[in-house]
């Protein structure tokens, strides 16, 4: 297979995180990678000499796709209509295929990842909730969104129930499972 470095390296990075998300990190080799891809596995460990610095590059590629993913919803929006679209890509993403959030699945087995992994993930975690707290906070002036509490508290506990529905939709197979967060907060 003759490629470009950057396009080889691109590939690499694009199918480990279909294979971490549908596996798990620790659910693929390089060798698994390699024959997908169709190259050897020296070809992988040329940009990647370690599976962590391959985990890095694919959480870096991921956080920076759903950031750019974040950024088209308009922020004319109101806060509610602004949840459905963010609720919607991730549906985009997700459903009809095997895959979970990059995310949910490097957290599900955080405990046998390598160091550099726990950071990465808690990132991208603070990223959404980030912009969620934001999102709520908007919905509590205008009385979009119905927010219990601590605006940061209930931005956790949104994320967390929406990478749950994820979960719950992939293991049943019903994509209606990801409206579940809906009802809880908007008004």
């Amino acid at each position: 297979m003759t490629m470009k470095h950057e396009n080889t390296r691109e590939l690499i990075v694009e199918h480990a995180q279909r294979l971490i998300q549908e596996r798990g990190y620790n659910g693929f080799s390089y060798r698994d990678l390699a024959t997908l891809i169709g190259i050897k596995t020296s070809s992988i460990h040329y940009y990647f000499p370690q599976k962590e610095d391959l985990l890095l590059a694919v959480v870096r590629q991921y956080q920076s796709r759903w950031h750019a993913a974040i950024q088209t919803i308009d922020p004319a929006l109101r806060a509610d209509d602004k949840l459905r679209a963010y609720v919607e890509a991730h549906r985009r993403a997700f459903c009809g295929t095997e895959r979970i959030c990059l995310g949910a699945a490097l957290a599900a087995e955080l405990g046998a990842l390598p160091g550099c992994a726990r950071q990465a993930v808690q990132g991208f975690y603070a990223a959404n909730e980030a912009w969620l707290t934001d999102l709520l906070e908007q919905g509590a002036r205008e009385g979009s969104l119905r927010v219990p509490g601590d605006l940061r508290a209930s931005a956790r506990a949104l994320y967390a129930a929406l990478q749950g529905s994820l979960v719950s939709a992939r293991l049943f197979e019903e994509e209606k499972r990801i409206d579940d967060v809906l009802p809880a907060v908007v008004a």
